[in-house]
Parts: structure tokens; C-alpha cells; sequence
């Protein structure tokens, strides 16, 4: 027995444990991990910017490039087809020289590619067998080119601009 006595006695009065410098083996713990959470913070700090700067370029390309397009721009007046002047029978034996400058919408349609066809039988309908008076005044003209110009735009969609009398005599 006494042998274990001594040993009891050795090992409480044996030399004892010095801590570690800077405190005690609590602290050094502590300023591990305090190292690791710093280093942590970082990473997270480091992908919630990148995250934030993929979500600001992400909606910048958005808007940038699946952007609904505005409103067409309105036509703009281009070219001038300039038709040949038409010799028509009015009523009581009179006669109406009548030409037009068709102005056309500029990217729509060319002048070397427009046709008049069509043009020159909306000219003879509109004009023909209409009695003098009925032409003579400032008035009817205006009219009777606003109803050419109606069925200039009809016949030719998205292609007419505007209509000018470019000739016109009553004989």
C-alpha cells in the first residue's frame, strides 16, 4: 500500500504544467478561432459583393438588351416620283391638264422601284367627268388632293408620303 500512497503523492507533487505564453490554454483557443472568423467574413464579404455585382450587370443586360422597342418613329418624306402630266375629259366639252409629284416615305419605297400604274387610275377616277366649277376653287383642289392622297396611301401601303398638284389647267 504505501506504494500507492507514493504514487499519489508523486503525482500531485510532481513539477506542474506552465500554460502556454500569451494566457492560459483557454485563450489560445479563442484567438484561433477569432482568426478562422475573420478569415471567414471575408469569404462571405467576398461572394455577397460578387453576387451583388452579378446581379447589377445581370439587370443592366436586361434592360440593355431585352428592352421593348419604343414607337416606330413617324414617316419621314423621301424621294419624288414626278408622273407625266394627263390630259382629262371634263363634263360640257372641257378639258383638265393634270400632273402630281407623289413624295414617298423615305426607307420605304424608291423612285426607280415605284410603279404609277395605279397612281394614274386613281389620277383619272378622282378627276375625270367633274363639271368646272367644281374644280376652279382653291377649296375643291385641296379636297379632291386629299382624296387622291387617301387612295395613294391605300393603294400603296406604307409607301406614299404626300401628293402635289404640279400641274393643273382647265381649258
Amino acid at each position: 500500500m504505501a506504494t500507492i500512497t507514493d504514487q499519489r503523492k508523486g503525482a500531485s507533487a510532481g513539477p506542474t504544467r506552465t500554460p502556454p505564453k500569451g494566457g492560459d490554454a483557454k485563450d489560445g483557443k479563442d484567438e484561433g478561432t477569432a482568426e478562422k472568423a475573420k478569415g471567414g467574413k471575408k469569404v462571405i464579404l467576398i461572394a455577397i459583393v460578387a453576387v451583388v455585382l452579378l446581379a447589377a450587370a445581370g439587370g443592366g443586360a436586361y434592360f440593355f438588351f431585352l428592352k421593348k422597342p419604343g414607337p416606330p418613329p413617324p414617316p419621314v418624306g423621301g424621294a419624288m416620283v414626278q408622273m407625266d402630266p394627263m390630259t382629262l375629259s371634263l363634263s360640257e366639252g372641257h378639258f383638265l391638264k393634270v400632273q402630281i409629284a407623289i413624295q414617298l416615305v423615305e426607307g420605304k419605297a424608291t423612285a426607280e422601284t415605284f410603279q404609277t400604274v395605279q397612281a394614274s387610275q386613281i389620277l383619272i377616277d378622282t378627276f375625270s367627268n367633274r363639271g368646272v366649277a367644281e374644280l376652279t376653287t382653291n377649296k375643291a383642289r385641296k379636297a379632291l388632293t386629299a382624296q387622291v392622297l387617301a387612295a395613294l396611301k391605300k393603294a400603296y401601303p406604307k409607301e406614299v408620303f404626300d401628293v402635289f398638284l404640279t400641274q393643273f389647267v382647265i381649258q
